[in-house]
């Protein structure tokens, strides 16, 4: 049994060694980490909470034109000297009256003043949409970025272990010449110094691969694993990026022009409480007293029942001057919402500029990258096969392999660079971001 088992393990273990090493790891896509991210990070849960409040103003603000309907009772105690509301008489004893009444209040008419008020909270909501929007979009470029940023650690980390498995290579090679006697002992130190060098830029990778993986689960607010793989992505060479940005659909322009808006709508509300309105109100009720021994409880409620009905015609007379500081505020409210929106598309302008700006130079930045990088390789086969030549020192090739390392890793960087100028392109193109 032990035997069988042990040649079982002996055709299972290289079947494993086999497998790819994130066969069992987390794998994830850039549309799956941004929905994540949307859908656990609690800014978006607040704006959406702000959003959800907001549609609870219009309502509120609806409601005004509704009338107040109200019943009430009332049980009181009198003492002392009173006049008897039966016969009209003073009396001097304590008595008790009960009183219930039904009544209501509706505005016929408030110069528009709440037709105003629900404008200005319809126009709010959908500010707080754009709103919504805006932090979603801010959102989403974090995770783009952060996204990239774990893409371009995997990729140096990657290059750095092709540089120690090169470099060991190499070593056995010269360890192989040594031992027919074709080197020295301080090639194979300078190869050993190398080597350790290599192995301390892994171990930097790694760290830095596992520094920009748990910014990426903070922004997301969910666990990654240490060995989650994330789906590449390639550069856009299809796309034709240009400055064609229609900045009036960004988000931020959107919120604030229609809160500019909105305070204009509250500016017309209350300076409409400076002019007439008409109130309709009306209520019925009855009472009964205990000083009136003549007539049971029943029947003195049936005595006293009325009701009467009234409309109000009423006229500010000092609404203006009560009204004007607070619509002055409002008026400087509105200005300040439209120097902030100048100052949002001045922002917006620089930043779809710089992003131009950025995009056209590491699209050339990566172009001259790929070509040193190749440069660098052919430079390093070269110098190679004069170091098996035994043409020149060990020290020339370990200098034109460090250049290959550095050249690798700018090509690397120059290429996510590219990568996050081209969508961060897209989204001003497209007032937002789309993943397909």
């Amino acid at each position: 049994m032990e035997k069988s088992f042990n040649s079982f393990l002996k055709y299972l273990l290289p079947v494993l060694m086999a497998l790819p090493t994130n066969l069992f790891s987390q794998q994830l896509t850039l549309k799956e980490c941004v929905s994540m991210a949307l859908d656990n990070h609690p800014d978006i849960a607040l704006n959406e909470l702000d959003h959800e409040y907001s549609a609870t103003q219009i309502l509120q603000a609806k409601s005004e034109f509704l009338p107040d309907i109200s019943a009430s009772i009332f049980q009181s105690g009198n003492f002392g000297r009173s006049i008897d509301r039966f016969t009209n008489s003073y009396i001097d004893q304590f008595y008790n009256t009960s009183y219930a009444g039904l009544g209501f209040r509706l505005p016929l008419f408030t110069s528009l003043r709440i037709k105003n008020q629900v404008k200005s909270a319809k126009l709010s909501h959908a500010a707080n949409g754009y709103k919504l929007t805006k932090s979603k979009n801010a959102l989403t470029l974090s995770v783009i970025t952060s996204y990239i940023t774990v893409l371009l650690n995997a990729e140096i980390k990657e290059n750095a272990r092709n540089q120690f498995k090169s470099d060991s290579i190499n070593y056995q090679r010269l360890l192989d010449k040594k031992a027919v006697g074709l080197t020295t002992r301080s090639e194979e130190l300078q190869f050993l110094n190398q080597l350790k060098s290599d192995e301390i830029a892994i171990d930097d990778a790694i760290l830095n691969y596992r520094l920009s993986l748990i910014e990426l689960a903070q922004l997301m607010n969910a666990p990654l694993e240490p060995k989650t793989s994330l789906s590449p992505i390639e550069l856009d060479n299809d796309s034709i990026f240009g400055q064609e940005f229609e900045l009036e659909k960004m988000p931020e322009i959107q919120e604030l022009n229609l809160r500019i808006k909105a305070q204009y709508e509250n500016i017309k509300a209350t300076k409409s409480q400076n002019f007439p309105s008409i109130l309709l109100s009306g209520d019925y009720g009855t009472f009964f007293a205990s000083s009136n021994k003549e007539r049971s409880f029943f029947q003195q409620l049936n005595d006293t029942r009325n009701g009467s009905v009234s409309v109000a015609f009423s006229i500010p007379i000092l609404g203006n001057l009560k009204n004007k500081s607070v619509i002055d505020g409002q008026k400087v409210q509105q200005k300040i919402l439209q120097a902030n929106l100048e100052k949002t598309m001045l922002n917006l302008q620089q930043e779809k500029d710089n992003a131009y700006t950025r995009y056209i130079a590491m699209k050339q930045k990566y172009k001259n990258a790929k070509y040193l990088l190749e440069l660098s390789k052919e430079n390093r086969d070269a110098i190679l096969e004069q170091l098996n030549a035994g043409l020149i020192t060990v020290v020339e090739f370990l200098l034109a392999q460090n250049n290959v390392e550095k050249a690798a890793n700018t090509a690397t960087q120059s290429k996510y660079q590219l990568v996050l100028q081209q969508m961060i392109l897209k989204f001003y193109t497209q007032s937002g971001f789309t993943f397909e």
